[in-house]
């Protein structure tokens, strides 16, 4: 009776021993899973998906939905990106921007409107300044708003985090964000007003990551583009300084701003008549235009 006790109890702890391996599998197995996916912050994620598609080879359809108190619109445009140096954006609707092409190489970004014959020349979205902006702007948005994750989502069947951007003032837009958990990519974005209303919805349809991409074709198709070698950069960023000395007029700049908005931008309009000051919070922005009085 003794020996059936003892082998009893030897059974017991067996089992015991097991449900606990088990267990302890189990956890580790789960933590190993959380770790990467909620070990990383938001902030992070976000910094993350900004320079993600420059280390991608995708295609998708990018459909826009724009909402006003007049009326809602929606835009579509194909879209490929080859890594570092090669994207191409291609309107397909709406029947005003059809045909509306942008080729950014890596050294230039060009954008053409082939019924309007207008070229227009910028600096690439992976060249060094722009990068500098892009950092300096998230800094910014984490100054003016709490960025913040909620839970993972499955977005055209991806797992992706989803982060929201909450202005820390009243009277700022807020911005919800999809990104692909393996790429950091952003599928989907929805943009909301101050009062809570959508106003701007974007998303990739379909969306594919692809090993190879007719990219010579469509190359030579842009390459087409007439006055692209000639043509000069429409861009052109200045400081305050320098603007008040070109023009022939008294430069004024706003008296007030809300909370945490910034100079980010000057820019000359209509050669060079009209100024243009641009301030963002890294989020909302707000454009003030000046030009010379005219006496009517």
């Amino acid at each position: 009776m003794r020996g059936n006790r003892e082998k009893g109890f030897l059974m017991n702890f067996k089992f015991h021993q097991i449900g606990f391996l088990s267990l302890f599998v189990f956890l580790f197995c789960t933590l190993e899973w959380v770790s990467p996916t909620w070990g990383i912050e938001p902030h992070e994620i976000l910094g993350r998906s900004l320079e993600a598609q420059f280390q991608l080879d995708l295609e998708g359809i990018k459909r826009a939905e724009f909402h006003t108190r007049q009326e809602d619109s929606v835009l579509t445009a194909r879209f490929i990106r080859l890594g570092p140096d090669f994207s191409y954006l291609l309107y397909v609707s709406p029947s005003g921007l059809k045909g509306r092409m942008i080729l950014d190489d890596g050294s230039s970004r060009k954008d053409y409107i082939p019924h309007k014959k207008k070229l227009r020349v910028y600096p690439s979205l992976n060249s060094g300044p722009s990068k500098l902006e892009r950092r300096k702007n998230l800094d910014l948005l984490a100054t003016n708003y709490t960025i913040s994750r909620h839970g993972d989502e499955f977005i055209l069947g991806r797992p992706s985090y989803v982060i929201s951007v909450i202005p820390k003032s009243p009277g700022n837009p807020r911005l919800d964000i999809w990104i692909d958990k393996k790429t950091y990519f952003p599928l989907k974005k929805q943009r909301y007003n101050a009062e809570g209303k959508l106003i701007v919805s974007s998303s990739f349809i379909p969306f594919s990551l692809r090993k190879e991409v007719f990219r010579k074709r469509v190359y030579q198709s842009v390459r087409r583009i007439r006055g692209e070698r000639k043509a000069a950069l429409s861009h052109h960023s200045y400081t305050l300084d320098e603007v008040g000395r070109m023009v022939k007029y008294h430069l004024r700049v706003p008296e007030y701003l809300p909370r945490g908005y910034i100079l980010r931008g000057v820019g000359l309009l209509d050669e060079g008549k009209t100024v243009k000051l641009t301030y963002t919070n890294g989020l909302g922005v707000i454009c003030f235009f000046q030009r010379p009085r005219v006496n009517i």
